[in-house]
């Protein structure tokens, strides 16, 4: 159905008088991105993230983020930094915010291309270990019937052929990748399957908008992650089976978002007091759109994404720190003098920001746990790059990254502190520059059935397009078929 009719004009309020009218902003502009520090990525990581922004020519932040998540993936299994004694895991979560059309999916899948081959591979070997689990259980299970079933054993007997049996393992589901999990499934994936994986999706909207972060989940979803961030751990408590405390397992987390549905998490009181927020380094690059011309070049061929690729299936297939089939016991990973004092000084310089005027104030939560990412993101650059302790130069260049991210949290959380009015305001405007052609005019009865879901009564409906009409963004109009009606100002 086509949303809209033509218009008839009724006399326009004063505010849309006039040819140099300008409609007022909705939300305060955002400043330009800081630069994404590419050649703190590493030899390997710069090189791959230059071959890949002049094929796919996404934003470097953008390809950058992509590359470090995989490349933390990959490292987590295999160490855990210590500092006096301090334990963390290596494990990192992402936040990547870029609009339709930012090639978001094109850099993930280069980024995650032998991932995700590995993962095949393994998942094709799981499919037939699980058919002969199959068949083995069905033989110790009739094993078992036969031996409780015969009579002429006595007690003692049957005890002990029971005890002889040896009950068959169930193979180890080999995901290395989950998307869109709740909760629980990403407890369940932990405890069954490998006890290290990513949360990955170049389409972040469909975890922040699904089940695992509705209202009912959302603090349960937050608590579990961050649990997950802090130690690598978490308890499930269920009715029946399955319940427990659960140790040595690792996630990364990558979420590709759109800056719409992105602002809604950075403006989340829960997710900022909840601490979930402060885990995560989040970057939102100047868009590259309408600059790319296409590039005949095959990236597979490239020298520098091949040795990448190289160093991402060495840590794929190497074995793992296993305390047993579903539990890493990561070794520890320590700081060389000079890195550990550098490490100090940072943490010291950064602490003396937060109080109340200090550059880092309004984002206290994330700058008082840099220290922990500077230790994580140095730790992750030691193993990619095989190294068995962290030097200077890789806390120096986890600094730079470090101090990128804050630039971005203290331009973004601000950002996200829009009121909801307007924010539900800027959601419908553009819903309708989408919707309604040139002389269009809709109706309330339309916006409120076809709209934004936010927008599912004629009183909000009402509400927001006063707070429009107020901005100068749309203006009344007549409708063959309705009291109530609206087009777009059409801006002179």
């Amino acid at each position: 159905m086509k949303l809209g009719h033509p218009i008839h004009h009724p006399q326009p309020p004063e505010w849309a008088k006039g040819p140099n009218i300008e409609p007022l902003p909705l939300a305060r502009e955002l400043p330009p991105a800081s630069s994404y520090p590419v050649d703190a990525l590493g030899s390997i990581g710069a090189a791959v993230v230059q071959a890949m922004y002049t094929v796919v020519q996404a934003p470097p932040a953008l390809i950058g983020q992509s590359i470090l998540a995989a490349m933390n993936q990959v490292a987590q299994p295999y160490a855990n930094v210590c500092i006096d004694g301090r334990v963390s895991p290596l494990s990192e979560y992402f936040l990547t915010l870029g609009e339709s059309g930012e090639r978001k999916s094109a850099a993930d899948g280069w980024a995650l291309a032998g991932v995700r081959t590995h993962q095949k591979q393994r998942m094709q070997s799981y499919e037939q270990d699980r058919t002969t689990h199959e068949k083995e259980m069905e033989i110790y299970e009739t094993t078992t019937k036969r031996i409780l079933s015969d009579k002429k054993l006595s007690s003692e007997d049957r005890q002990t052929q029971l005890l002889a049996l040896e009950k068959p393992c169930a193979p180890v589901m080999p995901l290395l990748i989950v998307s869109e999990p709740s909760t629980e499934a990403i407890q369940r994936q932990l405890i069954i399957g490998l006890p290290s994986i990513g949360l990955i999706n170049d389409e972040g909207g469909q975890f922040l908008g699904g089940f695992a972060m509705s209202p009912e989940k959302r603090l349960g979803t937050l608590t579990t992650l961050s649990r997950l961030w802090d130690r690598g751990e978490f308890d499930r408590v269920r009715v029946g089976d399955g319940s427990g405390s659960y140790y040595g397992r690792r996630l990364s987390l990558h979420l590709m978002v759109q800056p719409a549905v992105a602002t809604s998490l950075l403006a989340d009181p829960l997710a900022r007091e909840q601490g979930f927020l402060a885990r995560c380094l989040t970057s939102f690059p100047q868009s590259t759109a309408g600059m790319r011309s296409y590039v005949e070049a095959d990236l597979s061929q490239d020298m520098a994404y091949q040795a990448y690729a190289q160093r991402v299936q060495a840590l794929l297939t190497n074995p793992w720190p296993l305390k047993s089939e579903h539990e890493l016991e990561p070794p520890l990973l320590f700081l060389s003098p000079q890195a550990k004092r550098d490490w100090i000084a940072i943490y010291n310089d950064l602490e003396a920001q937060l109080g109340q005027d200090g550059c880092y104030a309004g984002v206290r939560a994330l700058a008082s746990k840099a220290p922990e990412h500077i230790a994580r993101l140095a730790g992750t650059f030691a193993v990619f790059e095989g190294v068995s302790q962290i030097q200077a130069d890789h806390i120096a260049r986890a600094l730079h990254l470090m101090l990128h991210y804050l630039d971005e949290a203290l331009r973004l959380w601000g950002a996200g502190q829009v009121k909801p009015e307007l924010r539900l305001a800027q959601e419908l405007l553009s819903w309708l520059r989408e919707k309604l052609g040139p002389n269009r005019a809709i109706s309330l009865t339309e916006i409120y059935r076809n709209g934004p879901a936010a927008i599912r009564s004629a009183n909000t409906a009402r509400q927001v397009m006063r707070v429009l009409m107020e901005h100068g963004w749309v203006t009344p109009a007549v409708h063959p078929r309705a009291k109530e009606a609206f087009e777009l100002v059409v801006r002179r």
